[in-house]
């Protein structure tokens, strides 16, 4: 029984995650806490608003952080919404793949069974190290491994008129100039 809430509550999170990517909240593109970890040059021009698919690389590309949202599976909450503000990466500034990909760690409720595969561990680290170094001297205690988001839709809500539905063909198709 419990494997099987379990695998609900990945389904769960897998279908609430992907249309929560698009939603993030976007950083300035440029001081960034002055980190120094990237040269966004000097203003990044926002895609056209046509170009959901474009749009949605571009949100991903540009945010160090975004919403992961579920359905809770702990006692006294079982069954309600929440969300975390996680790090996030799909590579260097501009140059991005739009595979987001996460350093978590089991202590935080909404990703106890979230992990990518051995074959992308290095894909996953260089690309979250370059836009968090400070990732690097986290303690080894917590258990830290890395996930990445397996896109299967995605909503672009960029202005009025409701979303925008993108396939992840056309996501990873859309490239930045």
């Amino acid at each position: 029984m419990a494997g099987c809430a379990r695998g609900s509550a990945r389904a769960v999170l897998a279908f609430l995650l992907a249309p929560a990517l698009v939603a993030l909240l976007v950083a300035p593109a440029r001081g960034r806490g002055g980190r120094g970890h990237g040269d966004w040059g000097a203003a990044e021009l926002l895609p056209p608003r046509e170009n959901a698919a474009l749009v949605a690389r571009f949100v991903t590309n540009v945010c160090d952080w975004g919403a992961l949202a579920t359905i809770s599976t702990q006692e006294g909450v079982r069954g309600r919404p929440f969300a975390d503000v996680l790090s996030l990466s799909d590579g260097p500034p501009a140059k991005g793949s739009g595979v987001p990909y996460f350093y978590l760690s089991p202590m935080q409720q909404s990703v106890g069974n979230l992990k990518v595969s051995e074959a992308e561990m290095d894909v996953a680290r260089n690309s979250l190290f370059i836009r968090h170094p400070e990732m690097k001297t986290w303690p080894s205690s917590h258990n830290w491994f890395f996930a990445k988001l397996n896109i299967t839709n995605i909503w672009v809500l960029d202005y009025f008129g409701g979303p925008k539905i993108v396939t992840p063909e056309e996501y990873y198709n859309a490239t930045f100039q």
